[in-house]
């Protein structure tokens, strides 16, 4: 049986105003989640959920 584990990111957007440098950081975030094995799984009250499978 497969089973998850659950992260909880508070991921907030930089402060400014280049648009461009907040996307830029942000995608770095999420890439650096994402080479960690976790996905994006939903965002529920500002709060970023993210799952991956767990090894045996």
């Amino acid at each position: 049986m497969k089973k998850f584990e659950y992260k909880f990111a508070d991921i907030k957007t930089p402060l400014g105003l280049d648009w461009g440098k907040k996307l830029r950081e942000m995608e770095q975030q999420w890439n650096q989640l994402g080479q960690e094995g976790w996905q994006f799984c939903m965002n529920q009250n500002g709060v970023l959920v993210f799952m991956r499978e767990m090894e045996e």
